[in-house]
């Protein structure tokens, strides 16, 4: 039986047509584990929370920064340097008086998944890396437990209900009958500077969120395997159905997962980062100004948006004729994308110019 204060608490729901006590009881008592407290797992437990579910636990060992706020909706400036899972749970709390939010400042690996998930009812990744959602991917097929699955790119969002391995339909879909195997780093846009609108993240983590309260409910019709693609510029939705692949087989065990935005770091990549940080290099930064708010290297050089050479071809030639003769400049940005793009592009100028370029590898997101 519902509290009392739950009841009344959730009483409007309950005049749904399909949606009375017994879908909010399921709510009540169901176990979610939710991967990640950022721009999808902000909205998603926020709109549990409020709906009902009785039993959140959430996984994340990161900290409020002020870069977060414009899409983790569950944060506000003055909580900058906490840890997101405390600030996370107060949240939830306020929403929900009497919910039982188990706040996790860990990761989950491959160590300690399987263990993670004894007792849950529904997995929902919110984790922002191709690693982790491979991970959580084998980790609910091993174990047969549902998975809403999501992810999030500049002004485009996925979704899908995921659900193979012991005790799913048998024709359960799993994640790899999709991606059969983890795309390498040569893939991946740039992290750090691919961008992301802050209202799509709340709308892709309520869709996330919509799917988990009908499974778990059992209103209305969610099908496993069912991928909808969101577009915030046209405001469509495009659906596909994945069928299960009957030649894959079924995951058994958890294995190495590289993130592929975190390689190590070379010993090239160090000997460049230590002469710009003592002085020793000229450096170019190609980021945009923007991204300079949000970290530099110790050393920072002159700052050439690539923005700023799409607009003017000759900015390129003005830029590299401010370094003298026999420098050897090192090209940075976010990633190592744009700054390996830009040397491509403009070591036969800078040769002219009697300089060399290098970029740096892994660019600011791997040395600060």
């Amino acid at each position: 039986m519902l509290p009392e204060r739950e009841l009344k608490r959730t009483a409007r729901q309950m005049n749904l047509p399909g949606f009375g006590p017994e879908q909010q009881e399921r709510l009540h008592n169901a176990r979610v584990l939710v991967i990640g407290a950022g721009g999808l797992g902000c909205p998603i437990m926020q709109t549990l929370a409020a709906t009902g579910v009785g039993r959140i636990t959430v996984w994340d060992d990161d900290h409020v920064d002020i870069t977060n706020i414009h899409r983790q909706i569950l944060f506000g400036a003055s909580d900058v340097g906490r840890k997101k899972v405390e600030v996370a749970a107060e949240r939830l709390r306020a929403l929900q008086p009497g919910i039982e939010v188990t706040a996790v400042d860990g990761r989950l690996t491959p160590d300690n998944f399987i263990a993670a998930l004894d007792g849950i009812d529904l997995l929902i990744d919110g984790s922002d890396t191709f690693a982790t959602k491979f991970l959580a991917a084998d980790a609910a097929e091993i174990t047969g437990t549902p998975l809403v699955w999501g992810s999030v790119l500049r002004y485009r969002g996925d979704i899908a209900l995921w659900w193979s391995g012991p005790g799913a339909p048998a024709d359960g879909v799993g994640l790899r009958d999709l991606y059969p195997t983890q795309p390498d780093a040569d893939s991946v846009p740039d992290c750090a500077t691919a961008g992301v609108l802050g209202v799509t993240t709340s709308v892709v983590g309520s869709l996330m969120a919509t799917e988990a309260v009908k499974f778990l409910t059992g209103v209305g019709n969610v099908q496993v395997g069912r991928l909808h693609m969101y577009d915030a510029l046209s405001t469509t939705i495009r659906r596909f159905t994945v069928a299960r692949d009957p030649v894959r087989p079924l995951a058994t065990r958890l294995s190495t997962y590289t993130e592929a935005c975190t390689s190590v770091p070379s010993t090239e990549g160090r000997m460049l980062y230590d002469a710009l940080t003592a002085h020793h290099l000229p450096s170019l930064d190609v980021r945009e100004p923007h991204e300079k708010a949000i970290s530099d290297l110790p050393a920072p050089g002159l700052n050439l948006p690539l923005s700023e050479v799409e607009r003017d071809p000759d900015a390129a030639r003005r830029a590299l004729s401010a370094f003298s003769p026999g420098d050897e400049v090192v090209v940075y940005c976010a990633g190592g994308v744009r700054s390996e793009k830009f040397v491509a592009e403009h070591a036969e100028l800078a040769s002219t110019l009697g300089i060399s370029l290098t970029s740096l590898p892994g660019g600011v997101q791997r040395w600060v």
